[in-house]
């Protein structure tokens, strides 16, 4: 099993039985840890916690959401959802040294209203549960000192996205150009949110709010950069990435990249359908100042006939549109309210009662104190942001207090429901396992009601239950009148002593026991009795035979002679003269039975020997050669085999002449049998059928080159006329699917060049591969994500795609791949015992990632990394046979 992580500072977590929580010895913290059952699911739990360690919170999320996929009940993977949606990072206190969440993702919403947050308390156990809320009160708290100060900032009119610094801590040229870009919109009258300058005197860990404040209130980022990693660096697609989901979630926003001295096709794929700007052309700043003119201008609001107002009466104008909204609101006329507190922003735009106006018109709700029957918290609505944003204590405590009445109610219910089925589950009970359920259900909601008190009974009534059925089985075993039994019910009554009448049966089951064993001595004790009777009775016997001997010796010795003469002589000689006539009537059985009689085996011989060179005359060699075997002449065998091969080539039978020429030693045999090989791999091959194996090519498997290479087992896929698709029947080599870390297709991948090269050229012969045709190998898409497949290829071998892995294979047992012992000297497997996992052609779930059939032979679709060195390879290729 793999070795899990801390999810704060990475080092390994010393983990005991099946604990779901854990802590560190290296930070000190308490955490949560999942629950694991095989190394696989360990693994992606790895994998996505050192992405989002790393601040790749999305990759990390495309994790968890996979181990969701597999099971919707892991509370773990939940709340690693949750701290992906917040950016959580732990970082440590300079003061107490303890390891502190920071939120590099702010959200509208309340953790305590996230989906993933609730059903990470509804599946967690006793003891996940209170690390959870523990957790996420602390994120609450940051979030909403994060939204109090990011609600104080002006708005920002545009937000230019860069990576400031690279590797070595330099400034890079992107930060250059965002400098003159930044210059250029303040001399247009812009407000720009441009880090370097913008966050100069922050902190930090105190950027995220003003971050926060400057994605939800800029209507354009402009994203620029100069190499590819440079706009996938951490940071900078932390905003980007933002943004976009900003946009997505409605709101009027736009984002422009801007790149310079790169292709436009390594821009990430999130920007595919964005419209980018090359800042290398003549015009540029002039292009993006134009569009940025035109979004902004589309966004004021339109020219409209207003009635004039005075400045000194704005109040007086805004009450009675406010009263109007709101009792339009008593009415139920949503769409008429909506539209009047639109008025009031017309003239005050920080007007916090009109935005409550709004959101009740969104919940369609008439009076304020209705807010509080809302079925779910609407604290991730916009216009309630807005409410707390301009609205004084008063109406932000009143507004909170609606939010946690809410939660605190959908709680309840909650609790009730789970009361509730577990209070059924323990009416119901009437076994050890049911009352155990229903009492580990109670243990789930603690403090509420009376439901410790209730698990308590029901692990009292569940140990009644044990120890009545421990009681019964013990009763089963006082059965018979063999010892063990009552013993055994001895040792099972002792476990429940003073239960019922458990003791009493134990003395009853010691008193049987002397019972049985007093028969036995006394069925020992008549059986020696008999013994000894017959003994005497033997004694006697022997006396009167040795008497008797002594009279009749003389007369056995006379006849004895009599019969040596005759077995010896008389009879052997009559027998054979009969043998001799069954054999020329063909009567071998009885001819062979009465020669065995009289010990004459050459005579068998010989006559197998000529019955064998008749029935190899007349062709029935299966015959011949099993007479041939019985006496022995295996080189009359192997002569025969190669005079019928050499007739069977000069007639054109290759199959049945090299079958013939396998495992002889004659004359030039071995040398024949190689010179036909071709013909006989290829006639293999026009009879192979969809499903069987068959041989072609050679390639070093047994990691002992000292013996040349191994001829290479296929596996038939497919048929069309006179080609075959075929795929090893064992992983081959391990490769890396890319030798660089960059984004890739099936058809720009290191891995595709060494197949239809190095690979190619060492495993088949030149007429081998003139029967290898070139193909066109289609670019066939993730069926899971949108990433990019790149376009389709023509090559001689190839890997399967995740669609045709599935439909060649209908199970993941059938796809389940041994490697060669070459293979796993290549670092495949684990020792050359366990499955490998092979690559597929088709990409993951980035274009860093291919897609590969793990060990258990599922087909894994977000992939693994490009460079990962131990995930071998099954080629494919298609046979010609017409050639």
């Amino acid at each position: 099993m793999s070795i899990l992580k801390c999810k704060m500072c990475g080092a390994p977590l010393n983990i005991e039985g099946n604990a779901t929580i854990a802590v560190c010895e290296y930070c000190g913290t308490k955490q949560t840890i999942p629950k694991l059952d095989d190394d696989r699911r360990a693994n992606l739990y790895d994998r996505a916690s050192h992405f989002r360690r790393n601040n790749e919170f999305d990759k990390a999320a495309g994790i968890y959401e996979q181990i969701l996929a597999e099971d919707s009940t892991d509370a773990e993977a939940y709340w690693s959802l949750v701290l992906c949606r917040y950016g959580i990072e732990y970082v440590e206190d300079p003061e107490t040294r303890k390891r502190i969440p920071t939120v590099n993702r702010t959200q509208m919403t309340s953790v305590y209203a996230d989906e993933n947050y609730k059903s990470a308390i509804r599946y967690a156990d006793a003891m996940q549960r209170p690390v959870y809320e523990a957790e996420a009160k602390t994120i609450d708290e940051i979030q909403k000192g994060i939204l109090k100060i990011s609600s104080q900032e002006e708005p920002f009119d545009i937000f230019i996205c860069y990576k400031e610094t690279d590797d070595r801590g330099r400034r890079t040229r992107d930060s250059v150009l965002a400098n003159e870009l930044y210059y250029q919109l303040k001399q247009e009258g812009y407000k720009v949110f441009f880090s370097r300058i913008t966050l100069e005197d922050k902190l930090g860990s105190a950027y995220e709010p003003y971050i926060f404040a400057a994605l939800n209130s800029s209507k354009v980022m402009v994203v620029l950069g100069t190499k590819p990693e440079y706009f996938n660096a951490v940071w900078v697609k932390n905003e980007w990435s933002r943004y976009l989901a900003l946009i997505k979630a409605g709101k009027k926003k736009t984002l422009i990249p801007a790149y310079r001295d790169m292709d436009p096709y390594d821009l990430p794929e999130e920007f595919a359908y964005l419209q980018a700007l090359d800042m290398s052309k003549l015009g540029f700043m002039q292009d993006l100042i134009r569009g940025i003119r035109k979004i902004t201008k589309a966004d004021e609001p339109k020219p409209t006939v207003k009635e004039t107002i005075v400045v000194g009466a704005v109040n007086a104008n805004i009450a009675p549109l406010l009263e109007r909204a709101f009792l339009f609101l008593e009415d139920g006329k949503w769409q008429d309210a909506n539209i009047y507190c639109e008025k009031v922003l017309d003239i005050d735009p920080k007007n916090a009662e009109a935005y409550l106006g709004k959101l009740m018109a969104d919940l369609q709700v008439r009076s304020r104190n209705q807010l509080a029957d809302c079925a779910e918290p609407f604290d991730d609505r916009e216009n309630y942001g807005k409410v707390l944003r301009f609205g004084d204590e008063k109406l932000e405590t009143e507004m909170r207090g609606y939010i946690a009445h809410i939660i605190g109610r959908n709680e309840n219910t909650r609790l009730t429901s789970i009361y509730n089925g577990a209070a059924n589950a323990m009416r119901t009970a009437n076994s050890e396992t049911a009352y155990k359920a229903a009492a580990e259900t109670f243990k789930t909601i603690p403090g509420f009601k009376d439901a410790e008190s209730l698990a308590e009974q029901c692990l009292e009534r569940a140990e009644v239950c044990r120890k009545d059925a421990v009681y019964a089985s013990a009763r089963s075993q006082m059965t018979g009148n063999a010892v063990s039994g009552y013993e055994a019910a001895i040792k099972t009554f002792s476990t429940i002593s003073g239960w019922k009448d458990a003791d009493e049966q134990i003395y009853v089951c010691q008193k049987k026991i002397e019972e049985i064993k007093a028969k036995e001595e006394a069925d020992r004790f008549e059986r020696e009795r008999q013994a000894e009777e017959k003994r005497i009775a033997a004694e006697k016997a022997a006396k009167k035979r040795k008497k008797t001997f002594a009279i009749v010796t003389p007369i056995i010795i006379a006849c004895i002679a009599f019969v040596i003469l005759l077995s010896t002589v008389i009879i052997p000689k009559q027998k054979l003269n009969k043998a001799m006539r069954l054999i020329d009537s063909g009567d071998y059985e009885a001819a062979y039975a009465l020669l065995e009689e009289i010990g004459d085996n050459d005579a068998i011989v010989s006559s197998k020997y000529k019955r064998a060179v008749a029935l190899i005359d007349s062709g029935d060699y299966e015959a011949a050669y099993a007479l041939l075997e019985e006496i022995g002449d295996n080189d009359a065998i192997v002569s025969s085999k190669y005079e019928r091969a050499v007739a069977l080539i000069d007639s054109g039978d290759y199959k049945t002449a090299y079958l013939l020429l396998d495992g002889i030693d004659y004359k030039n045999s071995k040398e024949l049998q190689e010179s036909i090989k071709p013909q006989y791999q290829k006639v293999l091959l026009f009879e192979a059928e969809i499903g069987s194996y068959v041989y072609f090519g050679a390639y070093e498997q047994d990691n002992n080159t000292s013996n040349g290479k191994e001829t290479i087992e296929w596996l038939v896929l497919a048929r069309e006329g006179d080609r075959i698709l075929v795929i090893s029947r064992y992983a081959l080599d391990c490769q890396q699917y890319n030798t660089s870390n960059t984004n890739v297709t099936w058809e720009t991948c290191s891995l595709r060049k060494w197949l239809n090269g190095t690979f190619l050229n060492a495993a088949f012969s030149e007429s081998e591969r003139a029967m290898i045709p070139s193909v066109s190998v289609s670019a066939d898409k993730n069926p899971s994500y949108i990433t990019s497949p790149g376009n389709n290829t023509t090559d001689q071998v190839f890997l399967l795609s995740i669609t045709e892995v599935n439909k060649y294979f209908s199970s993941d047992s059938a796809r389940q791949y041994q490697g060669t012992a070459y293979c796993y000297a290549q670092g495949a497997g684990k020792g050359g015992k366990d499955n490998c996992s092979w690559w597929l052609r088709s990409p993951g779930g980035l274009n860093v990632y291919a897609a590969f059939v793990d060990d258990v032979g599922s087909v894994n679709d977000i992939g693994d990394s490009i460079r990962n060195d131990n995930i071998s390879v099954c080629p494919a290729l298609w046979i010609d046979l017409g050639l």
